[in-house]
């Protein structure tokens, strides 16, 4: 096995490691299975670079290295998608909570029981304004 087989397969396996431990339970079952099958496939590329040019030749593609990037740039046009996504519904999310704290924290109006006899706005009731002192 080349030193460079060997650098790769441990950065895949650290790469799936950090991110099956990163994410909670509640991270839907399917992106984790893609995520190990992708990297069943990545690790396969590594420890059989042959495979890669009989399935590119099998799709109509020249060469392995050519079905490599062409599957990249899939990869990572789905990832840039589904980021913009979750970015779109965080920030959905969070300006409702601001709403939410915002309606919370406001200050309540003050209510008179009629319009027409009392002032626009009455003053607090203090001690002073109940019983005045002579």
């Amino acid at each position: 096995m080349i030193v460079i087989q060997i650098l790769l397969i441990t950065a895949v396996v650290a790469t799936m490691f950090y991110f099956l431990r990163s994410y909670s339970s509640r991270t839907r079952a399917l992106t984790k299975i893609v995520a190990i099958l992708f990297a069943i496939l990545a690790i396969s590329a590594i420890l059989f670079p042959d495979l890669t040019g009989i399935l590119a030749r099998l799709v109509g593609v020249g060469r392995g290295t050519d079905l490599v990037l062409y599957c990249l740039v899939v990869v990572v046009a789905f990832m840039v998608v589904n980021d913009n996504l979750h970015r779109r519904r965080e920030e959905q999310r969070f300006a409702k909570l601001i709403r939410h704290i915002t309606l919370m924290e406001a200050p309540q109006p003050i209510l008179m029981e009629s319009c027409e006899d009392s002032p626009a706005i009455e003053p607090p009731l203090t001690e002073e304004t109940i019983a005045p002192t002579a």
